[in-house]
């Protein structure tokens, strides 16, 4: 009997019901072939969930059938899982048949194939590589709790969990002017996913914006004056993220300890015999760990500090910070000292001018950038005829429920329907955003 160079495994994709699945590779046993079912082991057998095996002994192989059809989907994997053992003795005298020292020089070359295809499927380097790299890895305690990574020649090393990278948030705000959908971001990215965007405390959804050229785009304008916040993930390097550990002994008493480096709370993981401690039952202060309650007589006390190292940013020079260094928004009131801006300083520009209060006892047609106060029950508010994106009208009502906002063939929240403000002293601002959406509430 010859052994076929071929691979001993065999993958498929079942159709609803199918029970026989080829296998084209070689076995001596039964139990040398492994059948998985979306990765589940099954087993030889007779009864539900189990298979049986043709094709033993044969070169080319044979067939697995299933006792309980496969789900259309399923995925059916076949190898050859022989067990690496030598079955057959040969004695002084004794008989040297040729089917027995076939059988037994069979399985060497089986073993051998099974081997490789493990092999093939595992992780190595390619034999372009050169054989002076070290792919060894480094010991237990030195590799323990760490990530695998490679260093600048491809060898292996290993990494702390953070490796001089954090993520921050970085958060901006506009004012959206009814026109505008593309923005300038202030930290760079290029995935619409690390970005959180709300717009007036509303989260917008990812599909509605994108992110261009460092710039973010929205596919419709947001509303005039409405109020923008984008928050950015981001990676910023910083100096050290090495873990430091203290460890102590208790003593039954002792409730003070001093740690071998400076710490915040917030930066500390402690473990008594091995158990975490939680956070409110010690308290940190320079070196110092102090406990609520003395830990246990002999008890390990091992304190571990996240030491992130800071760095001290210097006071500017006189006269060294440009426009170009300010942020924009940045100067508010509180920052500016009393009598310090002049006529000089003020530039001449137009006043803009605001919304319009009406106050009112009988059913209207608002106008565009209106205040409407009702001042009696039972009348219709009817908001303006052919809007467009970005204006808004503010309706605030009495002492009473039953104020109707008409939508003046515009939806209202995405629906066809006029609207009842049912709350006394209520008041909501309609914001006309699209012909879809129409007037939203805010």
């Amino acid at each position: 009997m010859t052994v076929l160079d071929n691979t001993p495994r065999d993958q498929y994709t079942a159709t609803g019901g199918q029970v026989a699945f080829p296998y084209t590779f070689e076995i001596t046993a039964e139990g040398d072939i492994a059948v998985l079912q979306n990765g589940v082991l099954l087993s030889l057998g007779a009864g539900a969930g189990e298979y049986a095996v043709t094709g033993v002994g044969s070169d080319t192989g044979g067939v697995i059938t299933l006792v309980t059809g496969a789900t259309a989907g399923d995925i059916i994997t076949l190898y050859r899982d022989m067990a690496l053992e030598r079955l057959t003795a040969y004695t002084n005298g004794g008989d040297f048949l040729a089917a027995d020292v076939n059988n037994d020089y069979d399985r060497l070359w089986l073993a051998l194939q099974q081997g490789a295809a493990d092999t093939d499927r595992s992780v190595r380097m390619p034999n372009s590589d050169s054989s002076a790299i070290n792919m060894v890895l480094p010991v237990a305690a030195s590799r323990a709790q760490k990530l695998l990574a490679f260093d600048a020649s491809g060898a292996v090393k290993v990494e702390p969990y953070l490796n001089n990278e954090t993520i921050v948030l970085v958060v901006q705000t506009e004012v959206g002017d009814g026109v505008t959908t593309t923005y300038s971001l202030e930290s760079s990215t290029d995935s619409p996913s690390l970005l959180q965007i709300a717009i007036d405390g509303v989260l917008q959804e990812v599909s509605s914006y994108s992110v261009s050229g460092g710039n973010l785009v929205f596919s419709a304008a947001p509303p005039l004056q409405s109020a923008i916040e984008v928050r950015a993930f981001v990676q910023k390097e910083i100096v050290s993220t090495d873990l430091k550990a203290s460890d102590f002994t208790g003593d039954g008493s002792t409730t003070s300890f001093t740690l071998g480096y400076s710490a915040v709370k917030s930066n500390t993981f402690v473990y008594i015999d091995g158990v975490y401690q939680l956070k409110n039952t010690y308290s940190v202060s320079g070196t110092t760990i102090t406990f609520s309650t003395a830990p246990p007589l002999n008890s390990v006390i091992e304190v571990v500090i996240a030491a992130f190292t800071t760095s001290i940013i210097n006071t500017p020079s006189a006269d060294s910070v440009g426009t170009a260094q300010l942020q924009d928004n940045a100067v508010t009131t509180a920052k500016i000292a009393s009598d310090a801006v002049t006529a000089a300083k003020i530039a001449s520009v137009p006043i803009s001018v605001g919304i319009t209060s009406v106050v009112t006892a009988t059913s209207l047609t608002a106008t565009v950038n209106t205040h409407v106060y009702v001042s009696a029950a039972t009348q219709t508010i009817t908001l303006p005829a052919s809007p467009t994106i970005g204006q808004r009208v503010l309706i605030t009502v009495g002492n009473f429920a039953d104020t109707v906002v008409g939508r003046n063939g515009s939806n209202i929240m995405s629906s066809a329907t006029d609207f009842t403000m049912d709350a006394a002293y209520l008041s909501i601002q309609f914001i006309y955003t699209d012909a879809t959406q129409g007037w939203v509430m805010s």
